[in-house]
């Protein structure tokens, strides 16, 4: 279940392309030029068409054959990296990697090509030396146009226990279409494609009852869905409690919930879509969120932005509930947040492994 609705409920073929059009970047620009045309087009999100043949090995193994569904590529080198896994039971897990991604250029008759990319860890540093693999992933064998790709996919050490290492895999995919390519210059649209840091969620009661700050049982959602085990009913022992948790919001209709422990280590993802609402008196004011895109209709539900600008954002919710009596009566939200990337503290919610005691 999303993020956004947890807090609530607390309260194909592969297209080859010759290398004479693979990229339409003027072979006349310079090299650098070159580099950043293909870079241009890299950027945006990926959907990952599944394979026709596969070098993996049959469903059931441990660990489970992965299937990529999708790579989000951003201009500051980072990534979204998202993948899934069929269990016995047919249901579907995905798991979405972090990181810092790097290109290895090469030259073929006179034009630059994108030779590989390597998928790194959220620590990696750029040296003289290019990696030979990534930690997540490595994708080479890279055919690159402005709309569809392919590629060859070997996962990394770092997907080792939920995705199959050492193998490799011919993939295809395309380019999803940017959401409001039109929009003005410092309009929300352009200013909410950030990295937030969530810092407060107040809930406003009915009957004028004084706010709450509910931010707590954010994180209460988030323990109990990776720590409790319902076979014993109770917490696992030294499963890691998130003290922070960030918004990443994409100009290609993703929105990426991270927690982070006390050593900032990633630990848990909740990814949805959002999309810009169209009835209201002033553009990029509302937007719906959901699952997928296929629930935007079932789910029907609108966060207002009450302020936003370079590094501060302040978003509302009003939700209808009903009590045990059968009265509905209206819950409003206001989440706040920062820019990820200023200084923070972490949330003092305590020991949250008491919460079954």
């Amino acid at each position: 279940m999303k993020l956004f609705s947890k807090l609530l409920l607390a309260f194909g073929t592969l297209i080859l392309f010759s290398c004479g059009n693979q990229s339409g970047i003027d072979p006349h620009l310079s090299v650098e030029e070159q580099q950043e045309e293909l870079e241009i087009n890299l950027v945006g999100k990926w959907k990952i068409r599944p394979p026709l043949t596969s070098g993996l090995t049959s469903k059931g193994a441990t660990p489970a054959e992965c299937s990529l569904n999708e790579i989000e590529f951003f201009e500051d080198r980072s990534y979204l990296f998202v993948v899934s896994v069929e269990t016995e039971n047919n249901e579907t897990t995905t798991k979405i990697y972090r990181g810092v991604y790097d290109i290895l250029f090469v030259e073929s008759e006179g034009e630059q090509e994108v030779s590989k990319i390597v998928f790194m860890d959220e620590e990696y540093t750029r040296t003289s030396t290019f990696p030979e693999t990534g930690t997540v992933a490595t994708l080479d064998e890279i055919v690159l146009t402005e709309t569809e790709v392919s590629f060859r996919l070997q996962y990394g050490p770092s997907t080792a226990g939920f995705c199959l290492t050492g193998t490799s895999v011919d993939l295809g995919g395309d380019k999803e279409p940017e959401l409001e390519p039109n929009a003005p210059a410092n309009s929300n649209h352009e200013l909410i494609q950030k990295e937030w840091r969530l810092l407060s969620v107040m809930a406003s009661l009915p009957e004028g009852e004084t706010d709450e700050e509910v931010i707590c049982r954010f994180f209460e959602d988030d323990y109990y869905d990776r720590c409790f085990d319902e076979a014993t009913g109770a917490f696992s022992q030294d499963c890691p409690q998130a003290v922070t948790t960030t918004l990443l919001i994409s100009g290609y209709g993703t929105y990426l919930f991270s927690f982070y422990d006390v050593s900032a280590q990633l630990i848990s993802t909740d990814q949805g879509v959002w999309r810009w609402r169209t009835d209201t008196t002033a553009p990029y004011t509302v937007f719906d969120v959901a699952e997928d895109e296929d629930s935007f209709a079932e789910t029907d539900q609108r966060i207002s932005i009450q302020s936003l600008d370079d590094a501060n954002m302040v978003l509302t919710e009003s939700v209808e509930e009903t009590n045990e009596e059968g009265e509905t009566f209206t819950i409003s939200l206001q989440y706040t947040f920062q820019l990820a990337s200023l200084p923070f503290q972490g949330h003092g919610c305590g020991d949250l492994s008491a919460l079954n005691n």
